[in-house]
């Protein structure tokens, strides 16, 4: 049974340029956002995109090389479409102090800073400048947001020219960012306030159709199977049975492609909130009945997402199982893109987890990888493991391509087609 990682290598070697011709037709009819992280899984028979993160964290675990490519694409952006842009101001999650993510924070500001702008921190939740301080030494300063009429400033007096998001907005839409003159990068209206996930793969799986069909691949072995439900209160227990049924519809479908594929475990699917991330309101299941039967923790746990917002709607979507192991421990691949361009990766690891579990939970750690035609870095970066960037890049590059296809209705924010 071929590996799709062969598959795409292959196709990688050999059509490269129509490969690209397909990407550069897909871009014109909707353009990348700025950046984005794309979290697959990868089985062996298969690799599908299971999350595709707007605002991502984690630019500090890319690879000295990766850092050095994201700095690059992140100039061709800006001499692309905001070439008057001196003055940027990011804005991170809101009361963290996770030490990683600050590192992240401290690996953003220093990608924009080596192209010569001048780089600080804007907090939504501020009042006072907070300092904070990263793993690596780094003093950073948070300054509360001001309203100018139309303009965005820090309380400090610096005033953007640009503004990058690197918060997800899962509560809501900051009403302080709302028709503002100075850019904004990714728009606020793609916060998970009002993305869907199932949004998300219905315009994949059309992107994903087209792919195969164009390049003879069967296109379920790039995708995973999944169902959007409706509304559901686990703590009241309403809307149990049509998750339930959903559930049941997910597995039969998978059942189909393992006979087809002489696949002969048995299908599971993962429970997942159809907003936020962060490995909140997600749990595996291998049946309807597990569902129904659900005890009273499992559904307060289900109940709740990030910042205590209230878990209502969820999609169902097919286990993939992980092949993929760095020393020994069920790991993911996770691609960075700019501007829709794989830029570098790393790998989730969680030694705490099995191969068919959610690995974004307790436990989990990061470890490096490489683009394969950089030997250098394959060969002198000791984290690096496992070397199949470029094909993991192909369908985080289509998940890209899927981001910007998600419609919503256009609004005061400016997201939607």
């Amino acid at each position: 049974m071929a590996n799709i990682l062969d598959i795409l290598k292959a196709l990688d070697e050999t059509r490269y340029d129509d490969i690209e011709q397909w990407m550069g037709a897909q871009r014109k009819i909707a353009e990348p956002f700025f950046y984005n992280s794309v979290d697959l899984r990868h089985s062996g028979l298969k690799l599908a995109p299971v999350d595709t993160n707007m605002f991502p964290a984690g630019f500090n675990n890319l690879s000295p090389a990766a850092r050095a490519r994201a700095s690059r694409f992140i100039g061709r952006v800006l001499e692309e479409q905001y070439p008057s842009a001196k003055r940027v101001v990011i804005i991170p999650e809101n009361h963290t102090r996770n030490l990683g993510y600050l590192e992240n924070l401290s690996t953003l500001l220093t990608l924009f800073e080596s192209l010569g702008l001048e780089v600080q921190l804007g907090s939504l939740a501020a009042n006072e400048p907070i300092e904070l301080e990263s793993p690596s030494g780094r003093k950073l300063t948070e300054y509360a947001l001001k309203r100018d009429g139309d303009t965005l400033a820090l309380g400090n007096g610096f005033t953007p020219d640009l503004i990058i998001m690197n918060n997800d907005m899962t509560a809501g839409a900051p009403a302080i960012l709302e028709k503002l003159t100075q850019a904004v990068l990714p728009p606020v209206g793609m916060g998970w306030y009002r993305r869907r996930k199932s949004v998300h793969f219905e315009a994949y799986q059309t992107l994903i159709d087209d792919f195969g069909a164009k390049f003879d691949i069967d296109p379920w072995l790039m995708r995973g199977e999944f169902h959007r439900c409706g509304l559901i209160d686990f703590k009241e227990r309403t809307g149990i049975d049509a998750l339930a049924n959903g559930i049941e519809k997910v597995l039969s479908r998978v059942r189909e492609k393992y006979k087809q594929y002489g696949i002969t475990e048995e299908p599971y699917v993962f429970i997942k909130a159809e907003s936020g991330t962060y490995g909140m309101g997600i749990m595996t299941v291998r049946s309807a009945d597990e569902i129904r039967e659900m005890n009273k923790k499992d559904r307060n746990k289900m109940q709740v997402i990030k910042e205590g917002e209230r878990n209502s709607e969820v999609i169902i979507q097919e286990g993939i199982p992980t092949a993929d192991k760095v020393a020994d421990k069920p790991a993911e691949p996770m691609i960075y893109l700019i501007d829709g361009v794989p830029v570098g990766g790393m790998y989730r690891v969680n030694s705490s987890r099995d191969a068919f579990n959610n690995l974004n939970a307790s436990g989990m750690e990061f470890t490096g990888m490489c683009d394969e035609t950089e030997e250098d870095e394959c060969g002198k970066w000791k984290s690096v493991q496992n070397c199949h960037f470029r094909s993991f890049g192909i369908i985080a590059a289509i998940a890209a391509l899927a981001a910007a296809r998600e419609d919503y209705e256009m609004g005061v924010y400016g997201a939607g087609i």
